[in-house]
């Protein structure tokens, strides 16, 4: 008993050693860019131990160069040999490198002196400026920020934002390039016959470098492409309107107005085609004035083929199309159809009919006879009159305008202007 009396007597007289003391803590920049050193500085006493937590750990002299790892509390601990210990915290942020995150311009394209939002965002920037790429003119502009312009041609505006003095890199540069489409030119938009009697045509023609045309009537429109014409044919009097599409946007010019002098037509009549292999034939009219004729391609002999194109130009105003079929000779073709053409076959009645072979053997060419009812005929259909349209040529196989096509092809090969057609008139 006096032997534990002694040890805890004994013990309580050691002296222990002084808790230590940091006198100091502290670091040259508590906003290092990301990447960058930094230097702390500290003084303690009565330590055994020193570190710097969470990095670099155990420090043996100050100052100490560390490279945070992390934005967060950096804790100087010393610690002395009885294991008491003394703390202290710094806060260190990190300043993310110098960088444009975004710069456009809005809307992609605009019309020459109509608004464009340039529009940016940066980080760690101390400043901002914004050239103008057509006059050179540098303004001061926010960090982070808009601003409208008005460029008359596509100009490229240059942000550039600043770092900090002493920081690397010293700016950094993005460019914004605001468009501008130039509107397609047109000029003398003009008609050739400002007066017609009813059932003429008159040409609409102009200038321009627009990628395509389009003329409207107020009712219909006309999309032409990249024609600078237009034949029309109104039945009453007519404004037209050009618009001209290009890159750059739309241009319109017009009205121009074609009188009308009312004149209507009352019957269709046909005439007699040439001698030829085909011809385009008519069904005679029992019961005159006749509105609608039946129109038929029929051989004059016997005629071998297995392909048939028929590209007929119509005038629409006077007539309307319907009733096609082919004959008993070609009921079994893979494809016939009929259709009013558009585009650049636009008033154009395109006739298409043609077998096909297999996979073992070409196509075979059917018999036209003109001596055999059940063989005596390709194919057939209606056109009734319009009288709105006025009295003139509905088509004329002597002059046939632009799109017409007659072509079969056979065994032995395709023949242009297979079929002869004659004239139709509405009177």
């Amino acid at each position: 008993m006096k032997r534990v009396l002694f040890l805890a007597f004994a013990l309580a007289a050691c002296p222990r050693s002084p808790p230590p003391v940091i006198d100091s803590f502290t670091v040259d920049q508590p906003n290092p860019d990301v990447g960058a050193a930094v230097t702390f500085s500290y003084a303690v006493r009565g330590a055994s131990t020193v570190s710097i937590e969470p990095a670099p750990g155990v420090v043996h002299a100050s100052p100490v160069i560390v490279v945070p790892p992390a934005a967060g509390t950096f804790t100087l601990r010393a610690t002395n040999e009885d294991g008491v210990e003394a703390t202290s915290g710094i806060a260190i942020t990190l300043r993310p490198w110098l960088a444009i995150n975004a710069a456009d311009a809005i809307p992609g394209q605009a019309q020459p002196g109509t608004d464009v939002n340039l529009t940016w965002r940066t980080t760690s920037a101390e400043r901002a400026t914004l050239t103008d790429g057509a006059t050179g003119q540098v303004s001061d502009v926010a960090v982070s920020g808009s601003s409208i312009v008005h460029p008359a041609a596509t100009t490229i505006y240059t942000l550039t934002a600043y770092n900090k003095d002493g920081h690397q890199p010293a700016s950094v540069t993005a460019k914004m390039v605001a468009r501008v489409g130039i509107p397609p030119s047109v000029s003398n938009f003009a008609v050739d016959k400002p007066s017609i009697v009813q059932g003429d045509s008159a040409t609409l023609s102009w200038q321009g470098n627009a990628v395509n045309y389009s003329v409207s009537d107020g009712t219909s429109t006309f999309n032409v492409g990249p024609r600078r014409s237009l034949v029309v044919r109104p039945a009453t009097n007519a404004a037209y309107t050009l618009q001209a599409v290009g890159p750059g946007g739309t241009s319109t010019a017009g009205p121009v107005t074609v009188t009308v002098q009312a004149h209507p037509a009352t019957s269709l009549t046909y005439g007699t085609p040439a001698a030829a292999p085909l011809q385009l034939v008519a069904d005679p009219c029992t019961n005159p004035p006749c509105t609608t004729v039946t129109l038929r391609i029929k051989p004059t002999a016997t005629v071998q083929l297995r392909g048939l194109a028929f590209n007929l130009p119509l005038d629409t105003t006077k007539v309307s199309f319907g009733g096609f079929d082919v004959g008993p000779a070609l009921a079994n073709a893979a494809a016939k159809k009929a259709t009013m053409g558009s585009g650049l076959l636009q008033d154009v009645l395109v006739i298409g009919i043609a077998f096909t072979g297999t996979g073992a053997a070409v196509a075979q060419d059917a018999t036209l006879d003109a001596s055999n009812p059940a063989a005596d005929e390709a194919a057939h259909f209606t056109l009734t009159l319009l009288s709105a349209g006025g009295r003139g040529a509905v088509f004329d196989g002597a002059a046939p305008g632009v799109g017409y096509k007659a072509v079969i092809q056979n065994v032995a090969g395709r023949t242009y202007n297979a079929i002869a057609v004659s004239k139709l008139d509405a009177n």
